[in-house]
């Protein structure tokens, strides 16, 4: 890809867009140099010995502090980091260690780094000046990191893009402060963003954008644009559209870019985790999110050639989040605040009390059981309002400003802010929660998926949505909620309404699809079935009725009462016990589902959908923060129920292998195992599968060693109490996090505060409450006969003996379960 800047009017000149195409560029704005020749050829040589007025010099005109900071140039007096560290800003040592680079004068001494040992020694190496410009490229690149900077990536600022190779060439003409007071960070503010030669650093940003800068940062997206055909889209303009959310901005930024001769887009680079789409002609591609330290590529296929040229847009910066100096609270309350407000010393500021009601933005109904945050002086605070939408006994002093906001997808949403007043005393401030209409994008494998029917899941409803023929689906639904992407039955994605999102998009595989189509079969010969039912059912109350007459009728011409009993037994002719009809029409029962879904929230709650179920288990985890986790599903194994080692007992019992879900991540959320038994003791039953799966995804921890409960046919195997799936054992947790052996008398291996916080929750989720889990006593801070909670000292030595020293053993569920 080749790079076009123009200098001025008269000076225009290409350079390939690279790290060296980079160099080149910045080498000859800084001091008209030609590195397309030999770094020895007689103009690289001249500018390299160049030195301007202020008493910068070589190719890249450095500057004493840019040498300083890499470790040539060691400062007018020689003072270096280490000598002013912990030092106050206004001592005397910090004044002087900053002077040493007010004039470029460079009359202090060089460390000999790279064999140089002077100011000369510099100036006559080129080839040592180009091998310092990369070292200074890499320093620069750390100090973006470091200060979360790369979070701008993307945005325009003063109608100019800033992305990575700009900024770096922004920092070489000003320094970071120059480049943070231009990105309008509050820290950074009043450092100069100009040159002594007149220069802003906007210019820079400008024109040396869009270069692959290769050693700055290992994350690259690099994306080729083809037509139908697989031919490359040459000098196509497309939308760049990022979303991040961080420490200085977040939200949704778009620029224009356009393709070169080849089809590829200049290189992208943001900061790790930004989402990215391209939009182009009506069509937007699917998410890229750029990963931490990784080249990714990818080709998007079949977008129409358009001929308009590519221009960026206007200003579109999404504005700064609150900074710890000034979030916009504040700025709210200094705009409020009077210019020149008098002194009062016996004024006191008042207290004020008052309500706050959520409401739909809509309706205006209250939202019983509402989480919401106040930010009241800069801290933010949750509140949960009551069944009737209300937090009540809100107390703040009259004047400040109070900002309502609600859950977004690791950040806060603001709905709304208000003033405190004394007109607020006892009163309810109402809230509207706004209603956010966005629209849902599906596909697969890089497809739309139109026309098809899947289930949104929203305030414990499930609603069947159609997508279009784009495979988009329009909603509305109130800000802050989470909701639920899935086909009929099952809810496959959790995600959460945010306000400044027009199009989510969810990628759903063929079984997702297949399992649509299939449920709208089955759900349209039901209806097809229920309507004959409801036909059969009009005609057996038609003809009831006509007999019904008839009887009437016959009982009117009765003189007897033996007539009477003949009409009586005529009557019962056509109805048995009860007046019910002989002719009956089957109510065939809608489908039953051949799976028991397990819900386990994380406070230890469990409810059991379908108990009747003897085909599959499934299991659904719900984190503290509403997510939804779906950790797998595996066919019920039916084995006989035993009433001890060797004695079968009567009936079965239903059993679940525990290999599907041996590991599980979302996020926080998640687990892993090692089934340590080559036994074969893989199997529990339903609930004992879901509280213990429930207790490993709120520990957290991937050192779980499973040591094992049944077997197959629900015997103990080498045990003698691991019957029907309801007992098992688990190993304590080590500190160096391996899921080897590990007894309680270890202490430098045991982890005692991992292992204590895991048996504890699985206390929450009701393990050893019909009986006590065993384990054995052993010395814990100089108790000697300490025990963990919710467990019994449980050996016997000798032949036929058992241990619980070096695991514990699981048992004592109790059956709280909430069938539904």
């Amino acid at each position: 890809m080749i790079k076009t800047i123009k200098f001025d009017k008269n000076d225009t000149k290409n350079f390939e867009n690279n790290l060296a195409g980079f160099i080149e560029a910045v080498s000859f704005k800084e001091s008209s140099s030609d590195l397309s020749l030999s770094i020895d050829h007689p103009i690289n040589t001249r500018a390299a010995n160049k030195v301007n007025g202020s008493g910068y010099m070589g190719l890249f005109q450095f500057g004493e502090e840019a040498l300083y900071d890499l470790g040539y140039y060691l400062g007018d007096h020689g003072i270096s980091y280490e000598d002013i560290k912990g030092a106050d800003k206004k001592s005397p040592i910090r004044k002087r260690w900053q002077s040493q680079f007010d004039s470029n004068n460079w009359i202090g001494k060089w460390s000999g780094k790279r064999n140089i040992n002077s100011k000369l020694d510099f100036l006559r190496n080129p080839q040592i000046q180009y091998e310092v410009i990369k070292e200074w490229i890499g320093y620069l690149c750390n100090q973006l990191r470091n200060n979360n900077l790369n979070e701008y990536f993307g945005r325009t600022i003063q109608g100019i893009e800033v992305s990575e190779s700009g900024v770096i060439a922004g920092m070489h003409l000003v320094g970071i402060g120059g480049l943070g007071a231009f990105l309008g960070i509050p820290k950074f503010q009043g450092s100069n963003q100009i040159d002594g030669n007149g220069t802003h650093i906007s210019k820079y940003i400008e024109m040396f954008n869009h270069f692959d800068l290769e050693i700055c940062c290992k994350r690259k997206i690099y994306i080729s644009l083809t037509d139908s055909e697989k031919s490359a889209l040459a000098n196509k303009e497309v939308v760049l559209v990022s979303r991040y959310d961080g420490k200085y901005v977040s939200g949704e930024s778009r620029v224009r870019v356009k393709s070169d001769e080849h089809g590829k887009l200049p290189v992208i680079v943001r900061h790790p985790n930004t989402e990215i789409k391209i939009i182009a002609d009506g069509k937007e591609s699917n998410s890229i999110i750029q990963k931490a330290n990784e080249k990714q590529k990818a080709t998007l296929s079949d977008f129409t050639v358009s001929s308009y040229p590519a221009t960026l847009e206007a200003e579109n910066s999404p504005q700064p989040k609150p900074q710890a100096n000034k979030t916009p609270q504040e700025v709210r309350n200094e705009q409020a605040a009077p210019s020149s407000p008098s002194v009062d010393s016996t004024s006191a500021l008042k207290d004020i009390q008052f309500n706050v009601q959520i409401v739909e933005g809509d309706s205006g109904k209250p939202i019983p059981n509402m989480n919401f945050f106040l930010t009241y002086k800069g801290n933010i605070n949750k509140h949960t309002a009551n069944n009737n939408g209300v937090r009540q006994g809100v107390v703040a002093e009259e004047g400040q400003d109070i900002e309502v906001s609600v859950e977004g997808d690791g950040y806060k949403q603001v709905i709304h802010h208000f003033k405190v007043d004394a007109a607020l005393n006892n009163q309810t401030v109402k809230v509207r929660l706004p209603v956010h209409s966005f629209s849902i994008s599906v596909t697969q494998d890089g497809q739309r998926v139109a026309n098809t029917l899947f289930s949104i899941f929203y305030r414990g409803r499930e609603i069947p949505k159609r997508t279009n023929a784009s495979g988009i689906i329009t909603v509305k639904m109130l800000t802050g909620f989470v909701f639920g992407f899935g086909v009929k039955g099952k809810n496959l994605v959790p995600s959460r309404v945010e306000k400044s999102v027009v199009t989510k998009g969810f990628i759903v595989n063929a079984s997702a699809i297949k399992a649509s189509r299939l449920h709208e079969v089955a759900d349209e010969q039901q209806k097809q079935q229920q309507a004959e039912t409801a036909r059969l059912q009009q005609q057996q109350k038609e003809a009831a009725e006509k007999k019904e007459k008839q009887a009437e009728e016959e009982r009117k011409k009765a003189k007897t009462e033996a007539d009477k009993n003949n009409q009586a037994r005529q009557n019962n002719s056509y109805t048995q016990n009860g007046g019910r009809p002989i002719t009956t029409v089957s109510r065939q029962a809608p489908v039953t589902s051949d799976t028991t879904r397990y819900h386990i929230y994380h406070n230890g709650k469990i409810k059991r959908e379908n108990r009747a179920a003897t085909g599959y288990a499934e299991f659904i985890y719900y984190d503290q923060n509403g997510g939804a986790h779906n950790l797998g599903k595996s066919r019920y194994i039916v084995a006989n129920r035993w009433n001890s080692k060797g004695v079968k007992g009567a009936g079965s019992v239903f059993l679940v292998d525990i290999r599907p879900f041996k590991q599980y991540r979302n996020g926080d959320v998640g687990y892993k195992m090692l089934l340590n038994t080559s036994s074969g003791r893989y199997y529990l039953g339903g609930l004992e599968m879901a509280a213990f799966l429930g207790a490993l995804c709120k520990c957290g921890y991937d050192d779980i060693s499973f040591n094992g409960f049944s077997m197959v046919d629900g015997s103990p195997g080498v045990s003698s109490s691991h019957i029907n799936g309801v007992a098992g054992d688990i190993r304590y947790l080590r500190k160096d996090k391996k899921t080897q052996y590990v007894d309680l008398g270890q202490s430098n291996l045991l982890d005692f505060d991992r292992t204590l916080r895991m048996i504890q929750i699985l206390i929450e989720f009701n393990w050893g409450k019909t009986r006590r889990m065993f384990s054995e006593k052993f010395n814990h801070n100089g108790n000697a006969n300490y025990v963990f909670p919710g467990c019994i000292h449980m050996r016997k030595d000798g032949k036929n003996g058992y241990r619980h020293h070096h695991h514990l053993h699981m048992n004592g569920l109790g059956n709280d379960v909430e069938d539904i």
